[in-house]
């Protein structure tokens, strides 16, 4: 943001009315800009002076502003936790990523936790595995031995019972040879399992043949179950095979995986919901309304969503146009917004228009004083649908949690119905996968959806 805040952005900053998506670049610009941040100031302590003095003249009022929420405690650590695991639920969960949306450090943390889990979870896993093996070894080695050592204990009861006349010969005996016996049978119980061990070892080498020269501990297949995909995305590597496995995602939320995996077995890209009653029902006739071929047309948005509520509209030079002045309407055909006459067959809607909302959209063209409509009829009217709220934040977490996977936002895009967004994400996987149909596939489908 280069310009200086509006006055209208100051005040729904006072007054804590700014969406997600507005808030963030404002803020950014109020930690560079001191001339905006000091009117943002002079605006809240003029409010503050001006209800002290006339609480005092008059008693007591109601605060005409909304009352600055408390300040927001950061997440506990079992919230985090259960984040990375993805174990919260309903309500808690949203709670949760509402205060991720606006809160830099609880986000950091999530972040670092998940990243850590990656890290040591495989290592555990492998750890957990050679323990279980082990214990199953240390067990059958127990009762392969128990019961000749119960037969000797036997044996040798008789000869502890030494004559009350020969007991005292015991009394001489030094501590350390008693203690050391002791010791030499456990030592030579430990040996007996080491020597057990290997000749186990040795007779799973007979019964294997020859050749085998070693033998895995925990057992194994054989056999990997076939790949379905595999993809390389920034710096990770994608893969799904036919049992439905998918790694190089294990960060991603249980929604998120299976996302992936119905795009990456289908090689099909869902239809967004959003984009009902975007396209028109009936097709338009070759050679009326709009022409193949025609120089003034609209380019966006058409019949896709946008994420800003301040969306850019384009279209067509028309071949001697001295001006363009562009139209929106909303659903009932009221006129919500129009523009000055432009030189340009470009411009940014500078009053905000309604999140979840559906518009219609034209341009006239000024040529030789007359006026000329794109689309013209019988062509169908152009609408697009600006996004809601929930869904606009939902991407902006995403956008800061796996900005580098350029799969997983150009699904999240097409679910949304931002087209062109999902478009350019699919098409920086190709520079990566640059021979691979999956994603050749993606990218038309994003195009003509």
């Amino acid at each position: 943001m280069s310009d200086h805040l509006t006055q209208i952005q100051i005040e729904n900053y006072g007054r804590r009315q700014l969406s997600a998506v507005d808030l963030l670049p404002i803020t950014d610009h109020l930690g560079v800009c001191d001339a905006c941040r000091r009117q943002v100031q002079r605006a809240l302590n003029g409010d503050a002076a001006y209800l002290a003095l006339r609480a005092g003249l008059f008693g007591q009022i109601e605060h005409p502003l909304p009352i600055p929420a408390p300040k927001r405690e950061h997440l506990i650590f079992d919230q985090i936790v259960g984040l990375v695991d993805a174990t919260l639920r309903g309500e808690e969960l949203q709670i949760a990523n509402d205060h991720l949306a606006c809160c830099q450090e609880c986000f950091l943390a999530v972040d670092d936790l998940r990243a850590f889990k990656d890290q040591v979870e495989p290592e555990l896993n492998r750890r957990e595995k050679i323990s279980a093996f082990a214990v199953d070894e240390l067990r059958a080695f127990k009762d392969q031995v128990e019961p000749e050592l119960n037969r000797r204990e036997k044996l040798s009861a008789p000869a502890l019972k030494v004559p009350s006349e020969k007991r005292s010969l015991f009394q001489f005996w030094p501590k350390s040879l008693i203690f050391g016996s002791a010791l030499a049978a456990l030592l030579l119980v430990a040996s007996g399992w080491v020597v057990w061990r290997a000749l186990r070892v040795s007779d799973q080498k007979t019964t294997l043949g020859p050749t085998a020269t070693k033998v895995a501990a925990p057992p194994t297949k054989t056999s990997s179950p076939t790949l379905i995909a595999m993809l390389n995305d920034g710096a990770s590597q994608i893969r799904l095979d036919a049992e439905g496995k998918l790694s190089g995602f294990e960060q991603l939320p249980p929604a998120y995986q299976e996302m992936v995996k119905r795009a990456l077995s289908s090689q099909e890209l869902e239809r967004s919901p959003l984009l009902a009653g975007l396209t028109p029902t009936e097709s338009v006739p070759r050679g009326s309304g709009e022409e193949v071929g025609s120089r003034f047309s609209l380019i966006e948005p058409v019949r896709t969503v946008t994420l800003s509520e301040h969306p850019t509209f384009r279209w067509m030079r028309l071949s001697g146009a001295t001006g363009y002045i562009v139209e929106i309407y909303n659903e009932e055909f009221d006129p919500v917004a129009s523009s000055p006459r432009l030189s340009q067959p470009r411009w940014k809607v500078a009053q905000t228009l309604k999140r979840g909302a559906i518009y219609y959209w034209q341009v006239k063209a000024i040529k030789d004083g007359k006026e000329m409509i794109s689309p013209h009829s019988p062509a169908p009217q152009v609408k697009f649908r600006v996004l809601d709220e929930a869904k606009a934040s939902e991407l902006w977490r995403a956008r800061q949690a796996y900005g580098s996977s350029h799969l997983v936002l150009g699904l999240l895009y097409a679910e949304a119905g931002l087209l062109d967004e999902a478009e350019a994400e699919f098409r920086a996987l190709q520079k990566d996968n640059p021979d691979s149909t999956l994603v050749d596939q993606l990218v038309r489908q994003a195009r003509q959806h």
